[in-house]
């Protein structure tokens, strides 16, 4: 029930929410102890599985930390750490897990799927793993990468590759100045009054700002428009990999991952001209078909950014 129509390992007399991507590389969900062993994978059971299929040739990656993106640092090292790994041993093998074994789980695979050349490119890579995770005579339910962030990260790591030979890029700092929301008539209030945003730089909050008392910001509704444009002030630099989490107090507001109507990463050194505009369906949450009834089509959010020395105000217009 809890796997659903994910490809499970049901061979040598195992039942295992547990997948080959590849040969070597096998995607699983969390191996489990206690209560939690009789709806997941039983850490024992999969131990058994491991040693009995490649005894002493097998490491495992815990990737648990669900429904976020793993930073590009984190995807060099991994990538690194896998290739010396196989390089030992043509038997070697990895398993991957996060929770539920397709979110981070299925993004760090398909980079090693970048990264060894297989696919072309990060969608081609993302396709084969969902397709490689999804029972299909179940359900068509799709079972690859979740969010459009992670989809986004793996799009990442195929520019590192190709653009800067595997090596991160150098972290560009930026200001942001400006967040516009178009289309947000309908949800809660309809003008943004209820809304907050909290921005991480990588796992810490570095700043947040509400909406409806203007605390760290200037927030005006376009009601003809229907675009809310929020000029941020005292943001810190932002650099690296940025988060930008929002929060609406109002009921009837669809939440999902994060607890949150909607979310989002990026990294700063890949913003082209200062501007980062997302749709909703590369929102993560509203990309979900059942949120739609609140989140219309149009709804997007655009950021603008300046130079960290840029000490002049955008205009709203």
């Amino acid at each position: 029930m809890v796997s659903q129509n994910k490809r499970r390992y049901q061979k040598d007399g195992f039942d295992l929410d547990l997948t080959y991507v590849t040969e070597r590389v096998i995607a699983m969900s969390f191996p489990s102890r206690g209560k939690m062993s009789l709806y997941r994978n039983p850490i024992k059971a999969i131990a058994r599985f491991l040693d009995f299929k490649h005894k002493d040739h097998y490491k495992v990656y815990n990737l648990c930390n669900d429904h976020n993106v793993p930073s590009i640092n984190d995807m060099i090292r991994f990538v690194k750490n896998v290739r010396e790994w196989f390089d030992q041993d043509k038997s070697n093998t990895i398993a991957v897990h996060c929770k539920g074994g397709k979110g981070r789980t299925g993004t760090m695979i398909c980079v090693w799927l970048v990264e060894a050349g297989l696919f072309g490119s990060a969608e081609a890579s993302l396709d084969y793993f969902g397709n490689r995770r999804t029972d299909l005579t179940k359900s068509n339910k799709f079972q690859g990468v979740e969010t459009p962030s992670q989809n986004r990260y793996v799009g990442y790591f195929q520019e590192v590759k190709e653009k800067y030979n595997g090596v991160p890029p150098e972290e560009i700092p930026l200001r942001l100045r400006l967040i516009k929301i178009t289309a947000i008539a309908g949800i809660g209030r309809g003008d943004g009054s209820d809304f907050t945003c909290e921005v991480f730089i990588g796992r810490s909050k570095v700043f947040d700002c509400d909406f409806g008392i203007n605390k760290n910001c200037q927030a005006e509704y376009k009601s003809e428009a229907d675009v809310l444009e929020v000029m941020v002030l005292n943001c810190p630099i932002l650099h690296g990999d940025v988060k930008l989490k929002f929060q609406c107090s109002s009921r009837g507001v669809p939440k999902g991952y994060e607890n949150c109507p909607f979310y989002f990463w990026f990294h700063t050194s890949f913003i082209e001209n200062n501007r980062f505009h997302v749709q909703r369906d590369y929102l993560d949450n509203p990309h979900k078909p059942k949120t739609w009834k609140v989140f219309r089509e149009k709804l997007s959010i655009e950021l603008l950014f300046s130079p960290p020395d840029d000490k002049l105000d955008i205009p709203l217009n």
